[in-house]
């Protein structure tokens, strides 16, 4: 069961999609969605994880400037960027938040900039655990405040992402933290993303999958 709800903000109410998994022993699925917000490839990895049983919230961070659904006729005509990392980071915090007062345990999901932020929201909050798909990770310096076990992911050729994550690695190298950085070879950024041809690479994008649902198993 999908449907429209309303989460708090950082005093401002935001929209969200809520789906109600069948399996109440899953853990329940906090997610954060890429930079163009809830787009239709967001609602399909939605419906996958319901599918599994999982409760997932998904915040629509696109909220203060009129929500996803304003731009629906052109997603590439606005960005999250549009609003400033401390907001998205004070927004997500009080999103968690709510949905942490009715659980006892949560996951986050981030995709891209949603993995970006979901770094920041885990130096900030302690899910038990964190699947982080390419996305751009924290200071060096907000790392020992992480508590959650992490995977997160990334692609071979993706630059922007990629060359500011040594002194990351460099600082993980000598920590105890269960956190794991897969990249996966002959991809570029949002290559699980079905909806862009250009970059989709269906191979590392089922195996990518596997290793997320691998991951949320295990644990």
């Amino acid at each position: 069961m999908t449907r429209t709800i309303v989460v708090p903000g950082a005093g401002v109410d935001l929209g969200a999609i809520e789906a109600q998994g069948s399996d109440m022993g899953r853990v329940p699925i906090f997610l954060i969605h890429e930079n163009r917000g809830l787009v239709p490839y967001m609602l399909d990895e939605i419906d996958r994880l319901a599918e599994r049983g999982h409760r997932v919230v998904a915040p629509d961070l696109l909220s203060r400037i009129g929500g996803t659904a304003a731009f629906a006729g052109d997603p590439s005509s606005v960005s999250t960027r549009e609003i400033d990392t401390e907001t998205h980071v004070a927004d997500l915090v009080a999103a968690y938040d709510w949905m942490a007062g009715q659980e006892k345990r949560l996951a986050v999901i981030g995709f891209c900039f949603g993995a970006e932020m979901g770094w920041q929201l885990i130096s900030r909050r302690s899910p038990e655990l964190a699947v982080l798909w390419y996305g751009i990770g924290p200071s060096p310096v907000l790392v020992p405040t992480i508590r959650s076990k992490v995977y997160a992911a990334y692609a071979e050729f993706d630059p922007r992402v990629n060359d500011t994550m040594p002194p990351l690695c460099e600082t993980l190298a000598r920590s105890p933290l269960d956190i794991t950085l897969e990249s996966f070879p002959g991809t570029r950024h949002a290559f699980a993303d079905h909806t862009r041809p250009e970059r989709h690479s269906p191979a590392a994008a089922a195996e990518l999958w596997a290793r997320t649902l691998e991951f949320l198993d295990s644990h």
